[in-house]
């Protein structure tokens, strides 16, 4: 059975408010208030109690000592496996512990020394609780906390349809899944949305988060499985007919890091806007840090995931009387900073790679829609490759469009994500459409898995769309146009044997990468880089319609006077009417340029991104490879194509970097010893007869008066 929980063993003795007063002007200080017992120097043994604990997954938990006690792990043999500081809670957090019985603990406070706490089970990383654990539960519309295999209590909210409307129970459930605030209030309408189509919706936060038990880690494996436990729960209840995940951005991802533990009561899910790993996707794109949004998230988890934390929801609940969501805050001193994590981890190291949804996608096993938007200003495109790592027979679509991070919600997408889970969830035909269950799911299952929308303008409106049946859309040829020494694009090599440009690498001109502002109208006000600090190049007009769909890359030969340099590259059309519009980026550290052969590809260089493998620019030119993001763009008949090498920055509305902070001189070879070249994925039978789109009106495709172009 899981070990008992705080609440039944712990919570006596922990007032209302009492551990919120404990972090408030008193000072940190005071925490001692929420503990069982108050030793001071020169108490004996039987004065000391001895803390609360918990055993967790490969983890013990202690709460209820003196702050600033030495507490000491004990196993069943009597042999001391580690010794913590309690902190100014009085708790005290043990991580990668053998799993097994008998762990105990004690607290010393000057020199005395507490009895022995009871014996608790560590549990493995393979452990299941019973189906009696989760048929146990009881969850009522409004809220609740759900108990998880540890103990731990997550809390939740639970809506359900209008039963005058739909019926009496059971309902298909979906499930939000975060640590911003579910349990409270859902983000993006999603509640009404779903409620609207006959779905229960329930909230959860995730451990250490809002009113929920424990520490906060971000996405630690133990909050996978808390997914787990978290769907078998809700699975169980009689108001529930089956389990989907649904959501963007962050309960968007953490559908995958669920789905991967494979619970049997989930029926599908429909992940948006997510981040296939950690590092490449958005902490460090090309090896840069992302400081002003990746570092800004980091903080703001950090804040919202301390005690009390700064969601108006959690205070509200504890002076309405929630003593378990008082209490719950207990462990939060134990939260690892996300932010010295990201700031610590400068490659890809364990840290991220544990977190790194590439890695374990493969193991999901339901009906699957993914939806991701080229541009998205926030997460990036790049996860977009998570489709290369699904492995099953369960059907796997997709989705892909220009746009930004709320592309999700856009009432086209919404309608195709309502169609999945009708198929899939509700096991039901989808309204407007024909047949028998069967016959109708057989259709659809034979319908291309991969739906592209265009050109989407800001009311999420798409132009036109295209269906394929793999990604990348098998057609898919490398189109290469090499840098030329006038400053063209050809698709033949240059003939020059030396011909070279430098541009100077100023990161004073871009602070932080230089974010890209919003006008009155929320529209992007993209503007021209500071002449000298990029070189571009840019293709005859084209004769007739190109269309790209997929991964870039360019190929530079590069030659700085620094031993490192930050690079960026920003693709672009330059239209007949003067203008230009943004289409995609990408970066690179020089010193990160070192590739995996394995996983690398002609279109996507896959850089290791390990500290062993940096090396610093010779004296010479060197070879290197950047990665362009995701996308899809057509360029018709009459445009051409540009490609910028520049110092990082301006381009992106919340993604600016900490560059490398010397200024240098970098220069880009482009001669028949050196050819440098970019490499895009074309689909030559494509043709899609539209206009080209007003400038402005695409969906965060921003555009700026052309430059550098020779006209």
């Amino acid at each position: 059975m899981p070990p008992e929980t705080f609440r039944k063993l712990g919570h006596q003795g922990v007032t209302r408010r009492g551990v919120l007063r404990s972090i408030g002007a008193g000072g940190v200080g005071m925490a001692a208030g929420v503990g069982g017992s108050h030793a001071t120097p020169g108490q004996s043994s039987e004065q000391l109690d001895p803390p609360t604990i918990r055993g967790s997954v490969r983890q013990v938990h202690v709460i209820r000592a003196e702050p600033d006690a030495t507490v000491r792990l004990i196993a069943k043999g009597g042999e001391e496996v580690a010794t913590a500081t309690a902190d100014q809670l009085g708790s005290v957090l043990f991580e990668e512990i053998d799993p097994g019985r008998g762990y105990q603990v004690t607290q010393t406070v000057g020199g005395t020394e507490s009895d022995r706490s009871r014996a608790v089970r560590v549990l493995p990383v393979d452990y299941t609780p019973p189906d009696g654990f989760y048929q146990r539960q009881k969850l009522d519309s409004g809220y609740n906390y759900i108990e998880v295999r540890d103990g731990v209590e997550l809390a939740c909210q639970v809506k359900l349809p209008d039963a005058d409307e739909w019926g009496e129970p059971p309902y298909p459930a979906v499930i939000d899944y975060s640590a911003y605030e579910p349990s409270v209030q859902f983000y993006d309408s999603l509640d009404d949305r779903f409620l609207a189509r006959g779905y229960a919706v329930v909230g959860v936060n995730m451990r250490g988060s809002g009113c929920s038990d424990g520490a906060f880690d971000y996405f630690e494996h133990l909050q996978a499985l808390d997914g787990y436990d978290m769907v078998e729960a809700i699975g169980a209840q009689k108001w529930a007919n089956g389990v989907g995940l649904v959501g963007k951005s962050y309960p968007g991802i953490s559908q995958l890091f669920v789905a991967a533990t494979r619970p049997p009561s989930l029926k599908a899910i429909v992940p948006g806007h997510v981040v296939g790993e950690f590092y490449r996707d958005v902490a460090y794109p090309g090896g840069m840090f992302n400081a002003t949004f990746a570092g800004s998230f980091a903080t703001e988890r950090d804040a919202t995931t301390a005690p009390g934390g700064e969601y108006a929801g959690v205070e509200q609940r504890i002076d309405n009387g929630d003593d378990v969501c008082d209490a719950n805050q207990l462990l939060r001193l134990q939260n690892p900073g996300l932010f010295d994590q990201l700031a610590s981890n400068r490659f890809d190291t364990q840290y991220f790679q544990n977190r790194a949804p590439w890695t374990f996608v493969d193991q999901i096993d339901v009906p699957t829609l993914l939806v991701e938007s080229w541009q998205d200003e926030q997460v990036g495109s790049r996860a977009t490759r998570l489709l290369e790592r699904f492995d099953t027979p369960q059907p796997v679509r997709f989705i892909g469009s220009n746009g930004d991070h709320g592309e999700y919600y856009g009432e086209t997408i919404l309608e195709d994500i309502y169609r999945f889970l009708a198929y899939y969830l509700k096991e039901e035909v989808p309204e407007g459409e024909s047949g028998s269950y069967e016959e109708a799911l057989a259709a659809y299952e034979s319908e291309d898995p991969v739906e592209i929308y265009w050109e989407l303008d800001h009311d999420r409106n798409p132009r036109f769309s295209t269906s394929y049946g793999t990604w990348p859309p098998a057609q898919t040829e490398t189109w290469r146009l090499y840098f030329q020494p006038d400053g063209s694009l050809a698709s033949s090599e240059p003939d020059d044997t030396e011909a070279s440009t430098s541009y100077e690498y100023d990161p004073i001109l871009n602070p932080l990468g230089q974010l890209v502002p919003r006008n009155d109208d929320d529209q992007l006000q993209w503007g021209q880089q500071p002449d000298g600090t990029y070189v571009a190049f840019v293709s005859d007009q084209l004769d007739s319609e190109h269309v790209l769909l997929g991964s870039a890359s360019v190929e530079l030969w590069l030659q700085s006077d620094a031993d490192d340099t930050d690079i960026e590259v920003t693709l672009s059309e330059v239209r007949p009417d003067g203008t230009e519009m943004y289409v995609q980026n990408g970066w690179l550290r020089a010193s990160h340029r070192a590739e995996d052969a394995s996983l690398s590809k002609p279109r996507r260089p896959w850089h290791t991104h390990q500290a062993s493998d940096q090396v610093p620019l010779p004296d010479g030119f060197s070879k290197l490879r950047v990665e362009l993001f995701p996308f899809g763009h057509v360029f018709r008949a009459g445009s051409r194509v540009k490609v910028a090498i520049e110092t990082p920055g301006g381009n992106r509305p919340l993604w600016g970097f900490q560059l490398i902070p010397e200024e240098a001189i970098n220069t880009v070879a482009h001669s028949s010893v050196r050819p440098s070249s970019v490499a895009l994925p074309l689909l030559p039978t494509e043709t899609t007869e539209t206009d080209r789109p007003d400038c402005g009106a695409v969906s965060n495709q921003p555009c700026r008066p052309v430059g550098n172009t020779d006209e």
